[in-house]
Parts: C-alpha cells; sequence; structure tokens
C-alpha cells in the first residue's frame, strides 16, 4: 500500500458543514481551532448529521479542553442532530464540561432505550478491557445479523478494535478512551463506522518514550510508524499490534481506516488500496474511525 502526502486538510469549508465526520471534522477546526485561538466554541450551526467517528472525536476534544480548565460551547440549531446527542449518550460523557447552545435537557430517553438499538453503541468511556467485553460482543452481533459477516471474520474486527481502544488507557495514565458504532444505509450499501478516541499524549510522544523512536519529529512520521507490525513505545516485540491489524482487516474487508494524531492524519481505503496523509490543526490525543460495508446482497 502507497501512501502519498497531499495539501493541508483543514481549510474552511465552503460554505457549510452539514455532515459532520471524520473529514469535515478538520473543516470545522479551520474555521475555528478552540485549541490554537481565543474562541472556545465548536459552532455546529448547520450540521444535519453527526457520524460516530466524529461523535467521539468532538467529545475528545471538549474533554482536552477541560483537563486544561477550559470549559468550551458546543453551538447546534438542528433538532433531530440535538436529539440524536441525547439518544447518542453525548450528554452522559461531556454534558457536564461542556455548555450546549440552545440549552439541551437531560432526558428518560437516553436511559430508557440504552443499549437496545442493534445498530448503535453509545458513546462510551472504556478504562479497561473488562469494559471493553460487553461493547466488543455487541459489534460482533452487529458485524454477524445486520452486516452478514461470517463468525471468524466478526471476531477479528472485534479484536482489532479492542487493541486499539485499549491503546487508549494503556499509553496514557490517568486516561480512558471513547468508543461510539453506528450502522448506515439499507440491504447491500448498508456500512458500519466505529470511533475509537482519547484526549492523551499522541502517538508522537508516546513512541518518543522508547529510545528506538526517539529521532521522530512530526505527527504524521509518528502515525506512519505506528501502522508497522511490533512498534510501540514497549520493547516488548508482542504489543504494537492494534493499528497494524486494524489495517489488515479493514485491508481484507474493502474498508477505510483514518488514524489521527495531534496534527497529523492519515487515511487509507481499502478499495483502492491507497492512503493519503495530511497536515490537520492540532488535537491532542488519538482518534481512530473504521468503517466497514454489508456482506449482504440486499
Amino acid at each position: 500500500m502507497t501512501t502519498a502526502s497531499s495539501e493541508n486538510e483543514g481549510a474552511p469549508p465552503a460554505p457549510t458543514i452539514t455532515k459532520l465526520d471524520s473529514v469535515s471534522f478538520d473543516a470545522l477546526l479551520g474555521t475555528n481551532n478552540p485549541f490554537t485561538q481565543g474562541d472556545l466554541s465548536f459552532d455546529l450551526r448547520g450540521v444535519r448529521l453527526i457520524t460516530a467517528s466524529a461523535l467521539t472525536q468532538l467529545a475528545a476534544a471538549i474533554l482536552a479542553l477541560n483537563q486544561r480548565g477550559q470549559s468550551p460551547t458546543v453551538l447546534i440549531d438542528d433538532l433531530s442532530v440535538r436529539s440524536y446527542l441525547v439518544r447518542a449518550g453525548f450528554l452522559e460523557v461531556v454534558g457536564q464540561v461542556t455548555n450546549i447552545e440552545p440549552p439541551l435537557a437531560t432526558s428518560w430517553f437516553y436511559e430508557a432505550r440504552h443499549g437496545m438499538n442493534p445498530m448503535l453503541i453509545e458513546l462510551s468511556k472504556v478504562e479497561t478491557g473488562n469494559e471493553l467485553s460487553n461493547l466488543l460482543d455487541r459489534i460482533v452481533e452487529t458485524l454477524r445479523s445486520r452486516l452478514k459477516y461470517r463468525k471468524y471474520d466478526a471476531f477479528d474486527v472485534a479484536t482489532a478494535v479492542s487493541e486499539t481502544a485499549q491503546n487508549s488507557f494503556d499509553h496514557n495514565r490517568g486516561m480512558y478512551g471513547l468508543i461510539a458504532m453506528q450502522v448506515y444505509g439499507k440491504g447491500a450499501r448498508r456500512f458500519l463506522e466505529i470511533g475509537v478516541a482519547d484526549c492523551g499524549d499522541g502517538m508522537l510522544a508516546t513512541l518518543k518514550r522508547n529510545p528506538k523512536y526517539s529521532l521522530l519529529i512530526s505527527d504524521l512520521d509518528a502515525i506512519r510508524e505506528a501502522c508497522k507490525l511490533g512498534v510501540s513505545e514497549h520493547e516488548d516485540q508482542t504489543r504494537g499490534t492494534g493499528l497494524y491489524h486494524l489495517l489488515e482487516i479493514a485491508f481484507e474487508h474493502g474498508g477505510s481506516v483514518q488514524i489521527r494524531s495531534g496534527g497529523g492524519k492519515a487515511r487509507y481505503r481499502m478499495d483502492k488500496r491507497m492512503g493519503w496523509v495530511f497536515g490537520v490543526p492540532s488535537v491532542p490525543g488519538v482518534q481512530v474511525a473504521l468503517t466497514l460495508p454489508s456482506k449482504g446482497r440486499g
């Protein structure tokens, strides 16, 4: 697989972002990045859909600002998106550390329906491998029953997601990860998206703890290196398998992967067997998005 450099993807959107996903999230930051500018806001007015990966990215960014003692504002006007934020557990994770305008009232709706939709995994905090177990079971069930994956293929996906999610708390002291999943489309056009994110040290700082990678100088270099088998902050050669396996899984099933850390991002489209790298507005931590297509014919 080849990976080519490209121009900075963080340019302001034209004219308005209507779908907030793992790509347009950087366009949003291009118009106003709360980590480098004085305006502590995420302006989502005009957004009509937020995907699972963007949900984890937005929550991780808010939590990173909170670690700095700041409380950002989220501006959101669309009623369906506002309802989705409640239903998808956004308020449960960041409602106490951000201001949402107009305000969102917490509702029995979230608690009454939490875990009931097989096409959705609400935004969830994960601090230990044990907390991942139930979420991974739900991913396996969704892959098998809704996207028609074979049993062992579904388990392989869950294993790769587990390894990626565990990096969130394995490589960051006192840190937890965020995960969310959503199935979109119908029939043969159905696809699954999983977002995993944290607001920790990022890949560059993590890898540089290992003297072997002390000469890495950029976030993009760190992402490229981290995708290789056995690359980790640890000397143990059995570590550093998560992102490598995630790319292998996506390649096998014709999916896509985005890996974002600090000011760098890599996107891999496995149907084209290509990868691209970008410089993007800098945000703490690591955020990963995985999409997988349905195996069904209709």
